[in-house]
């Protein structure tokens, strides 16, 4: 059983998930292999719920993915608000994901990875020029699906479709949710964004000729 208290990392993460706010409570940057554990189990648990509703079969829980994603909207915002770090560490603190991006790395990366377009918003509103700003839009162009309507171009090689039938839906539903004319006017994902629209494309999205 998860207790609030219990950490300032997964209060934080807690709070984000279920607020979609981030309430910092603390200025520690590093965490104890016991909170990154609290995270893990917290976040395992979202994601079995939220894929009770996921189209097709859900891909598995990647722990690893989740907790760099929850590190990263973690450590961005606490770098908004305590900046006490030069611009050529913050690379170093907010490193990219190394492994490979398969469905599961990229549906349980998403659990705060989602949060991330409008932790880069804020960032950008405060300074344009800010090197976070810059750091951040360029770790969303390599996650396409997070990035859904955010107004950031996927980097070469990033904007396809998934050949995972769950994500690939997921992807197209965010899209149409969002409006994202950037994302559906790729080649290959009109056509998709059309189908699922069905007989309301017309109406609902009029945008999208």
């Amino acid at each position: 059983m998860l207790n609030p208290g219990q950490s300032f990392f997964l209060d934080t993460i807690m709070q984000l998930r279920q607020t979609e706010n981030i309430l910092l409570h603390s200025r520690m940057m590093e965490f104890t292999a016991e909170e990154e554990e609290l995270v893990i189990e917290f976040l395992r648990r979202e994601y079995e719920t939220e894929s009770l509703d996921y189209p097709f079969v859900p891909p598995a829980f990647n722990a690893p993915a989740a907790l760099w994603a929850a590190k990263l909207a973690y450590l961005s915002s606490l770098l908004i608000l305590y900046r006490e770090n030069k611009n050529e560490e913050l690379a170093s603190i907010l490193p990219v994901y190394a492994g490979e991006k398969d469905a599961s790395v990229i549906l349980s990366a998403d659990l705060c990875l989602r949060f991330l377009p409008a932790i880069y918003l804020f960032a950008k509103m405060l300074d344009q020029e800010d090197t976070l700003a810059g750091l951040l839009r360029d770790i969303l162009g390599e996650w396409p699906y997070a990035a859904t309507g955010a107004g950031i171009e996927a980097k070469e090689g990033e904007a396809v479709l998934p050949d995972n039938d769950c994500l690939r839906q997921l992807y197209i539903d965010r899209i149409i949710a969002k409006k994202d004319l950037r994302s559906a006017s790729m080649q290959g994902i009109r056509e998709q964004v059309q189908a699922s629209m069905g007989n309301y494309s017309t109406t609902f999205w009029k945008e999208l000729k």
